[in-house]
């Protein structure tokens, strides 16, 4: 078996093979998308139809009991708990992996070196050439093969914070709407499709302080 079968080898150190999956940003913004989509998409059209009539002059009146208010979640998302120590949690668990998958590469890497300097120096045989050029390969196979995998769960931790994140919100949302008798309840932030709108609508610092107090009170409970 020719050296040359292996070549490709010697391009593989642990700086230019890095887990792709690491240096991701959690996303925030799909969070955003979902409290918005899931929370008053569907329904804002027939609300507003239904419950409101339009003027002469072209304007909408909302009846007395029509009440709205709006959720930064731009904000929202970077102060609360839950979102953050879940964010750390990912980052902390890609770190681990990235350090493994590392390891592994840097260690192919010196065993391809090691075997290029005993090939030129003459001190193998034939047959140990020919094993050793199988042992790198299938290094080499197991090492694509597990930056596949780890790629795969990280995905996979990233989906499951940002489904548990959305439910939480939505379910204290429901209710926070009934509490305060509010017909909607919107998002406001850099990915919604609300414009504009009035300060006073604005309620995140309450839910985010209400959020935040209930995270702290589930935490100490499964302590």
């Amino acid at each position: 078996m020719k050296l040359s079968r292996v070549l490709a080898i010697a391009t593989i150190s642990a700086s230019a093979i890095m887990f792709q999956a690491c240096n991701q940003p959690t996303d925030t913004t799909n969070v955003s998308d979902k409290v918005n989509t899931e929370e008053v998409s569907v329904q804002t059209t027939e609300v507003v139809t239904a419950t409101t009539k339009e003027t002469t002059d072209g304007r909408i009146n909302m009846p007395e009991n029509f009440s709205i208010a709006y959720v930064n979640t731009d904000s929202l998302m970077t102060q609360y708990k839950f979102y953050q120590d879940a964010s750390d949690d990912i980052k902390t668990y890609e770190t681990k992996i990235q350090k493994k998958y590392e390891y592994k590469a840097r260690k192919l890497k010196e065993d391809y070196d090691k075997y290029i300097e005993q090939a030129k120096a003459g001190m193998l045989t034939l047959k140990q050439q020919q094993d050793t050029e199988a042992s790198l390969q299938k290094q080499q196979q197991t090492l694509m093969q597990m930056e596949q995998s780890l790629g795969q769960q990280s995905a996979v931790q990233r989906q499951a914070i940002s489904t548990a994140v959305t439910d939480t919100i939505l379910s204290f949302l429901n209710g926070y709407r009934a509490e305060k008798k509010y017909t909607l309840i919107l998002n406001y932030g850099s990915m919604s499709g609300l414009l504009s709108a009035d300060k006073q609508l604005d309620i995140t610092d309450d839910v985010v302080k209400r959020l935040n107090a209930k995270y702290d009170f589930d935490k100490r409970q499964q302590q």
